[in-house]
């Protein structure tokens, strides 16, 4: 492997896709663009003159520089679609062309496995698209996208938000989008600068949603209920309790016992770092979602990471209904 040093900034802190560990590095697009394999569809065979599996092919990653040698990273079906991190990348940047961004100084961060076959790609737009919300800390639109050459998942492409003072990754869902289609004959990239131009459309629904957050007060009753119920379904009692305690004092905290009977907000804890940009306490649904997008932006599992930053506008409705019901 070559020295990522080299090309771009490594960003610190590591994920993890499928047990596999994910790095990270930011900067421009035509550095980062140094760090991502590209792959061919080899014959799943032992050897060259060995017959091959009529059913299946091989997915193979190619050298970067001159030491390495190809590496074989899957094996999929005959009529699997490989489509290159970096033709993905390229669609992503027509589209903000024709949305007039110009993606050539765009910061970027590009998240790798080890061998390159799990790529999560993300492009930071302009101070222009930033969103000020009531309690003052700034929000970045982001384009962010996911592609895997082995078969393994979807290409997932979404607009969220970035919020600069702790580094949450906020998906509301106005702008979320996905490429159902999985690699096969069916799955067309040409569809992505349509997909970011639809869902730039919704960014201003995005605001609109989070103006309504910011409006909708919380009391610590409703906030108990609802932590130790819908929460604690969802996220287990564990991610519940960080919620709340970081919900009342700013800090997040670590549970003493996790085997300790009783609800969520009954766990023994013990508080830790105080949270930046936490509300204190969380007076209003957009400060509860922030808290939320805390607690989902620093699961590891970058699946789950996913798969949480997508459920937090319908926990907060449901935090919105029972505060209405009261």
């Amino acid at each position: 492997m070559h020295a990522p040093s080299t090309f771009a900034t490594i960003l610190p802190g590591k994920g993890r896709w499928r047990a596999r560990d994910v790095s990270y590095w930011s900067g421009p697009w035509d550095r980062l663009s140094a760090l991502v394999p590209f792959f061919s569809l080899e014959p799943f065979q032992m050897a060259v003159d060995a017959p091959g599996n009529p059913y299946m092919k091989a997915v193979v990653r190619k050298p970067v520089n001159v030491t390495e040698h190809p590496i074989p990273v899957g094996t999929v079906s005959n009529t699997y679609q490989l489509v290159q991190h970096h033709e993905v990348v390229s669609r992503c940047f027509d589209g903000l062309r024709a949305a007039g961004v110009c993606p050539d100084h765009l910061e970027c961060e590009v998240g790798l496995t080890a061998l390159g076959e799990w790529i999560n790609f993300r492009a930071y737009f302009p101070d222009t698209y930033n969103h000020v919300p009531k309690d003052g800390n700034p929000i970045r639109l982001r384009l962010e996208c996911f592609n895997s050459v082995d078969g393994s998942s979807r290409l997932i492409l979404l607009l969220g938000w970035y919020r600069l003072v702790c580094s949450n990754g906020l998906i509301i869902g106005e702008t979320k989008a996905e490429l159902k289609d999985i690699h096969d004959q069916r799955l067309n990239i040409d569809v992505i600068p349509g997909m970011i131009a639809a869902g730039l459309k919704k960014v201003q629904g995005d605001i609109a949603r989070m103006g309504a957050w910011s409006s909708q007060a919380v009391d610590r009753t409703h906030l108990e209920g609802w932590v130790n119920g819908p929460l604690a379904k969802q996220w287990g009692k564990k991610a519940a309790c960080r919620v709340y305690h970081i919900c009342q004092t700013g800090h997040d905290v670590e549970i003493l016992d996790p085997f300790a009977k009783g609800e969520a907000t009954e766990k023994p804890v013990s508080l830790k770092d105080a949270v930046p940009g936490s509300a204190t306490p969380a007076e209003n649904l957009y400060d509860v979602c922030q808290v939320l997008s805390w607690v989902a932006t620093k699961r590891s599992d970058t699946e789950q990471r996913l798969a949480w930053q997508v459920e937090i506008p319908s926990l907060v409705f449901l935090l919105s209904q029972a505060a209405k019901a009261a």
